[in-house]
């Protein structure tokens, strides 16, 4: 991933981005590696990283990034002369068999520093029956609900930032679970239009919602590894009061409450150039259990994905959400949000262009004056890219964020409104 600071440009600075995975498989896979690489007839592996020419500037302490215990909304890094960003690999293990094995890893040094497992799970897709596609999988996955989020590792194939929708998607929602689908295939009953229908069962999902509640949504390309701490700003109203037990921080994939969540959804396609996903999540998370240090989030959700490609260098690719989540004893934290955004992609034989446009917006509706969930805010994103050769890729992306966030107010001196922008030129490399 690229690093990115706060405008306006004060001294640009390079700062490389050198997969460690890549170190230890490039030997393997030198002089004749390709993206998705086939090791052998049972293995594929995809890699990715990142150079990035950014600005640089002091940032105010309210609007420094959440993992650095400030209450910005687009991630930048403080004082930091060279970074480490996020490298993906992304393998998959397959055989004869109808079954098959899928890994998603990286290291990052935010939120936290180390080499970890985004996703992980086992599949089973045995041939057709009657026409129709039976498939499951196990293990530890987001459900495919990201229409923007389809490139490796669940990254984005147009810009580097993803969406509000899905930046939050990849902070705290992900589970172990149990899936499985059905599938009609148009081709195979004379007809343009796929149908499937996805139902899923999950555990450790229960903290789902403490991001959104505190921080907001954000914009950023950070996914958290399984069993990774996400940290926000210690806010005054934080560790007093009814949340006298709430921390300034969630571990997204802890199970807290034993209990069992579930989500299900349809997927339609459309002669191969309208998609469409609408699904209904709910972790049923018992929200004034309090175990490992925080409490189960009652959360819930509906979600719509379209996409539409015009022609072959056109495409549209939109998101909806709305939901609530609450907390604690009679709903001691409780507030209901929604967020959509709306991307237009051109793509020609090496040029690519990106402009998507966010909103998002959590409403406040418990009775606890001291602690104000209310926030709101909308994005631009703007990205270019050019495709030097197979391997390399040139980028440059900017992003401004405006946004209100209530709980900035609870520090004397601290604007509950703010703008932030971000721009870099990256180079993207994978094999």
């Amino acid at each position: 991933m690229f690093v990115e600071k706060m405008l306006p440009i004060k001294i640009p600075a390079i700062k490389l981005t050198s997969s460690l995975v890549l170190l230890s498989v490039l030997s393997v896979l030198w002089p004749h590696s390709v993206h998705a690489a086939e090791i052998n007839r049972w293995l594929d592996l995809d890699i990715r990283g990142e150079l990035a020419l950014v600005d640089t500037r002091d940032n105010p302490r309210y609007l420094r990034p959440w993992f650095e215990g400030g209450t910005g909304q687009l991630e930048h890094h403080e004082n930091d002369d060279f970074w480490l960003g996020p490298q993906y690999a992304s393998i998959d293990l397959h055989n004869d068999s109808d079954w098959s094995m899928h890994i998603n890893t990286q290291w990052h040094r935010r939120p936290e520093a180390g080499f970890g497992a985004t996703e992980g799970w086992v599949a089973w897709k045995p041939l057709p029956v009657n026409g129709y596609r039976f498939s499951a999988r196990a293990g530890w996955f987001y459900p495919a609900m990201s229409l923007e989020n389809t490139d490796t590792a669940w990254t984005s194939p147009y810009t580097q930032n993803f969406s509000a929708i899905n930046s939050w998607f990849a902070e705290e929602l992900k589970a172990r679970g149990l899936e499985i689908a059905v599938k009609r295939p148009g081709r195979l009953f004379a007809s343009s239009h796929d149908l499937e229908a996805v139902f899923g069962v999950f555990q450790g999902n229960d903290a789902l919602g403490t991001v959104l509640a505190w921080r907001g949504f954000a914009v950023h390309n950070l996914q958290t590894s399984l069993g990774e701490r996400v940290d926000f700003a210690n806010y005054p109203s934080i560790r007093a009061g009814v949340l006298a037990l709430q921390p300034a921080w969630v571990e997204p994939n802890r199970e807290i409450d034993g209990r069992t969540g579930w989500y299900g959804g349809v997927h339609w396609t459309h002669d191969n150039r309208s998609e469409f996903r609408a699904y209904y999540y709910d972790n049923r998370a018992d929200p004034v259990e309090f175990h490992h240090g925080q409490y189960a989030w009652h959360t819930r959700f509906s979600h719509l994905a379209w996409q539409y490609a015009f022609d072959d260098s056109w495409l549209f690719v939109s998101q909806w959400l709305r939901g609530s989540t609450e907390m604690g004893n009679a709903k001691a934290v409780y507030a209901d949000f929604d967020a959509w955004f709306a991307l237009l992609n051109w793509q020609g034989s090496r040029h690519g262009l990106s402009v998507r446009y966010d909103v998002f917006d959590v409403v406040d509706r418990d009775r606890n004056a001291f602690d104000n969930n209310d926030g709101n805010g909308d994005s631009v994103t703007l990205a270019w890219h050019y495709a030097l050769n197979d391997y390399l890729q040139l980028g440059l992306e900017y992003v401004r964020l405006k946004s209100y966030q209530a709980s900035r107010s609870q520090w004397a001196g601290w604007r509950a409104s703010a703008e932030e922008e971000n721009i870099a030129l990256t180079l993207l490399w994978r094999w």
